[in-house]
């Protein structure tokens, strides 16, 4: 009895203010999402050193005791991929040709079967531009059992075969896009040039962490961006508490990023996506809160919720530069009030004046210090070369003629409008552990969250015109200048494009649900009905 009055205390809560309910509740749940999350997050062991190979130059493998009848090897490739001809022998003189391979992607396991009775394999680099880099080479027998072999001190391709895996997936192998972020990020560690360069380096700073300390794994370069993932139910919640002032629909708010299928691989992934949608969600949180502050209160409350967006918006575009598209939505708010304000005063008063100086610190300065120092702060990363202002100068404009001009085909680009009702989602990996199994990853997300949240958008559009109330206009500014902008767009596109416009969309879904409470006078039951909604689509789901 005692627990059902406090959570009858709990949802009485009105105020935008987080109680210390609030914390515990948010704190139960982000625990619960935190301990999903690191399931299966990726193996923590892989090859740590690299043989690097020129063309033409070889390693020769020696089998332990007797020849042996070799049905496969199983390779791991390094920051580069390889091309190598295969050469069995018996007496390490008379070499016979296999077979050959070629890396498919970095730091990835992969199979070769040559079938061949064997005492030393002989491998010889063809490629004729970068260097190769060979992580390790195990051997497997006609049994599919690991042929020991012989341990030679400068041989740096089978000093690991302790961390070869029993099979080949996504635990201990890249997929998607991170054959080029987390490739990148260690690159940055190891002072090396790096490939990735379309895209501001912070992301790949942040990923980096991770791979400086406990070396390139899957685990390692998957870390922060599942920390992020994390953190973005808990701002939901925050978000939900300061926009709806009603404790129950904060913890619905932070529910519905918790149980989204999307939000959930796109974070677990070794890419750069969750840093953005985090940074986004936070400038928007306080530039939301800069807006909800009475008259009255005091210009330092007000500046300080200002710098805090502006700062969030600055480390946005430090990952991608699409966060400002977000920072347009921003910026309609920020002045949008200003005006409103002004117009209802008649007169741009001194504290607005230094408002709008203070503004061009916060989302101007204070962004543009970020992104430079993104550059030129750590000098053993070699983002492309870049050393100096000018190179960032020089960076900038390759950039945007890499993304203006991409020209380029995928099997699951879609168009901009398809996104919010999962038209076209992307499949992110494909694997077969074992016969008769299929492993796969899909960037698809909640129908319950999306195709409601489709319908929310417009009742959003409906409410706004009748209410005209801060939180909504608030809400369909993001989401029109975060989303909207991709129609503008040549270039190929994809799904997870759509995902910094997805937490003010699951905004629109709790707008949507109190609205229909309010009107039915019945709370909760539409939230009962959502619950027993989305219980049935994951029921559907995994039956199939």
């Amino acid at each position: 009895m005692e627990i059902i009055e406090k959570m009858k205390n709990f949802f009485k809560d009105k105020t935008r203010k987080m109680t210390k309910n609030d914390w515990i509740i948010l704190g139960i749940i982000t625990l619960i999402y935190s301990i999903i999350s690191f399931v299966n997050l990726g193996s923590m062991k892989n090859p740590q050193t690299f043989e690097e190979l020129a063309y033409g130059e070889e390693i020769v493998i020696e089998i332990e005791g007797e020849a042996k009848k070799i049905s496969k090897i199983r390779h791991y490739s390094g920051t580069d991929t390889g091309n190598y001809r295969i050469f069995g022998s018996l007496d390490n003189e008379n070499y016979e040709f296999v077979g050959n391979y070629q890396d498919k992607y970095v730091f990835m396991w992969e199979d070769t079967k040559i079938n061949e009775e064997i005492k030393y394999l002989k491998l010889v680099s063809m490629k004729d531009k970068n260097k190769s880099y060979l992580g390790e080479v195990v051997l497997y027998d006609e049994n599919d059992e690991i042929v020991k072999v012989v341990q030679n001190s400068g041989n740096k391709a089978t000093d690991e075969q302790n961390v070869v895996p029993e099979t080949i997936g996504y635990m201990n192998s890249v997929y998607f896009d991170e054959i080029y972020f987390a490739r990148s990020a260690y690159e940055y560690v190891n002072g090396m040039m790096a490939y990735e360069w379309v895209h501001p380096p912070l992301g790949k700073l942040i990923q980096m962490v991770p791979i400086y300390f406990l070396g390139m794994t899957p685990f390692a370069y998957r870390l922060m961006g599942n920390l992020a993932g994390i953190l973005m139910v808990l701002v939901m919640y925050i978000f939900g508490k300061t926009m709806f002032k009603d404790s129950k629909y904060a913890l619905l708010a932070g529910l519905l990023m918790m149980f989204d299928n999307f939000h959930f691989a796109q974070t677990r992934m070794g890419t750069v996506d969750s840093f953005l949608v985090l940074f986004i969600m936070l400038s928007a949180l306080f530039m939301l809160k800069y807006l909800l502050l009475e008259k009255d209160s005091k210009l330092r409350e007000k500046l300080k919720y200002l710098f805090y967006s502006g700062l969030f918006f600055g480390l946005s575009i430090s990952v991608k530069w699409t966060g400002l598209y977000a920072g347009l939505g921003l910026c309609i708010m920020f002045f949008g009030k200003m005006i409103v304000d002004c117009v209802r005063e008649k007169k741009i008063g001194k504290e607005y004046i230094n408002i709008i100086l203070s503004c061009i610190v916060y989302f101007i300065v204070v962004p543009c210090a970020i992104y430079v120092l993104s550059y030129l702060l750590f000098p053993n990363v070699r983002p492309n070369g870049v050393g100096s202002f000018n190179d960032i100068f020089d960076q900038i404009e390759q950039m945007y003629r890499y993304h203006s001009g991409l020209v380029a085909e995928h099997p699951f680009t879609s168009n901009w409008y398809t996104w919010g009702v999962m038209l076209k989602p992307v499949w992110l990996h494909s694997s077969t552990p074992a016969e008769g199994i299929k492993s796969t990853i899909t960037g698809i997300g909640n129908p319950a969250i999306w195709w409601i949240g489709a319908i929310a958008c417009v009742f959003l559009i409906v409410k706004t015109i009748k209410s005209r109330k801060i939180e909504d206009i608030f809400l369909i500014a993001m989401i029109c200048t975060s989303w909207l902008p991709y129609a503008l767009i040549g270039r190929i596109m994809f799904m997870y494009h759509f995902f910094p416009t997805l937490p003010f969309v699951m905004l629109a879904v709790v707008t949507l649900i109190k609205s229909v409470d309010k009107l039915t006078k019945r709370n909760w039951i539409m939230l009962r009905i959502y619950s027993d909604c989305n219980s049935n689509v994951y029921s559907i789901l995994s039956n199939n």
